[in-house]
């Protein structure tokens, strides 16, 4: 039997392509905007739910999740959006609701991606808010990491965040080369594409 992972805030399916081509089942995928789901349902065969995560009733969720992942939206966080003056208190009820769905399914390992300011807003809240104390203990792992350095061909710098084996991610750095969009253009211009 696979093991099985829900995406919240599932956009057009990244996270639901790299759990598919690591053999996982993805039970379900979140998500409220609809050009994006139109996008993730003509790509993918699993499930995708319409659903605004704020609103959502954590019994509808399925059971035996060994992981939960998910990218919620980050333009309250982001720099870009009015030259960062986005609306961070908007933008953390997002995060609480990803928090709820990870501390209702207890599952083995969970990880959330954002833009890299998220990680000292994160651990500012996650130090002296009390409504995002109890979360605390939900996380192993606060990080920025340099896409680049595991072969994509951008220099494009996220905040990973959760609870897995961080080491693991770390050790895979060692397995990849640097790419060149010219590279990834080449491999797929190829007979057979190659990743």
């Amino acid at each position: 039997m696979k093991p099985k992972a829900i995406d919240l805030y599932s956009g057009i399916g990244g996270w639901t392509l790299g759990f598919k081509l690591a053999g996982v089942e993805m039970a379900g995928s979140y998500e409220y905007w609809s050009p994006a789901i139109r996008t993730h349902e003509a790509n993918f065969e699993s499930p995708v739910i319409e659903q605004d995560l704020r609103e959502l009733k954590l019994t509808s969720l399925p059971k035996r999740v060994k992981f939960v992942v998910g990218s919620p939206p980050c333009t309250q966080f982001s720099y870009s959006n009015k030259g960062g003056g986005g609306d961070i208190q908007d933008g953390l009820k997002d995060i609480i609701c990803f928090l709820r769905v990870v501390q209702k399914l207890k599952p083995k390992y969970w990880g959330m991606e954002n833009v890299p300011r998220m990680k000292k807003v994160l651990e500012k809240v996650l130090a002296e808010d009390p409504k995002f104390k109890k979360f605390a203990g939900l996380f192993n792992y606060i990080g920025v990491v340099n896409c680049s350095e595991f072969g994509l061909p951008q220099a494009r710098k996220r905040m990973i965040a959760g609870n897995f084996p961080h080491e693991l991610l770390e050790e895979y750095k060692k397995q990849t080369i640097t790419a060149t969009m010219e590279d990834v253009l080449s491999a797929l211009q190829q007979p057979k594409p190659h990743d």
